[in-house]
């Protein structure tokens, strides 16, 4: 058989003299093929007939290498239980330092955003009083130095100022049809795909009596409106969408300013149709054609 130490040495011996040379695996395999070749078939074929004829000394030779062999494999075992033990040791002590890490983390986290929290809270503050001292100061002046504005002045330009910054998030579409049971959000995100947009967004009609009632879009940030504004003009090409109309959501008095704005544009067109006219900051712009 294979290469082994003298087999008349005790287990603990022998398996220092093999340590180096063959692994345990190899030497089964060897095993198996040599002590079949001897009987003339396959381990799967064994028998204890098919070991009757040979001497009590082979026997005892197989015997014994079969032993040292399983002496082997268990100390194989053996060692790779201890590594075992080893790496599920070490894996706890870095499973502790994860979550020991995890929680510094939280808890660092935690103290940037109540120190955050704390800015944006002070910045408010400061913002707020600034504004409210600049018109009362306006208002004392527009008076001829008399008494401060009251506070329900101040409440009512708080007010309009909280709905301007809600508005600067807010689209209205115009001419956008309605129909029972119509499922508005994908409506308005296949509007919206058109212009190559995917913000997210709610979507609600307002108004009543109407046929066809305007969307409001309320969208995350009002950099999105402006994104979707930009590219409103596509939408002329588009078959479905071609008498759409997106606009920003305006105040009372925008829409009034609007409204006026627009009645002038007609105006020039009409009276001036060979120059081209247009509004942009808030006034109507006239231009010679080339």
């Amino acid at each position: 058989m294979g290469e082994t130490a003298d087999l008349n040495e005790p287990y603990k011996m022998r398996i220092m003299a093999l340590h180096t040379k063959e692994t345990v695996d190899e030497d089964v395999s060897t095993w198996f093929a040599d002590v079949s070749e001897i009987v003339k078939c396959e381990p799967k074929d064994w028998t204890a007939e098919k070991f009757l004829k040979h001497t009590k000394p082979v026997l005892s030779s197989w015997l014994n290498e079969a032993g040292f062999l399983m002496y082997r494999q268990t100390n194989v075992v053996l060692d790779l239980m201890e590594c075992i033990e080893r790496q599920k040791t070490e894996a706890l002590r870095d499973k502790d330092k994860i979550i020991r890490l995890q929680g510094e983390l939280i808890n660092r986290k935690d103290e940037q955003l109540k120190s955050l929290q704390a800015a944006v809270e002070t910045t408010v503050q400061d913002t707020v009083q600034s504004q409210i001292q600049s018109f009362s100061e306006i208002v004392k002046k527009n008076r001829g130095g008399g008494p401060s504005c009251s506070i329900e002045n101040l409440k009512t330009v708080m007010k309009s100022v909280v709905l301007e910054e809600d508005r600067s998030k807010n689209l209205i579409v115009y001419g956008l049809g309605e129909e029972d049971g119509e499922q508005l959000p994908a409506l308005v995100s296949e509007l919206l795909g058109e212009l190559d947009e995917k913000p997210h967004f709610e979507a609600t009609r307002i108004g009543s009596g109407s046929a066809s009632r305007p969307v409001k879009i309320t969208l995350r940030t009002s950099t999105a409106r402006h994104q979707i504004l930009l590219k409103t003009s596509r939408l002329k090409r588009v078959q479905k969408f071609k008498d759409v109309y997106i606009c920003p959501d305006r105040s009372r008095e925008e829409r009034d300013a609007r409204t006026l704005l627009v009645a002038d544009l007609k105006k020039r067109k009409v009276e001036h149709p060979k120059r081209t006219h247009y509004i942009r900051g808030g006034k109507v712009c006239s231009l010679d054609e080339t």
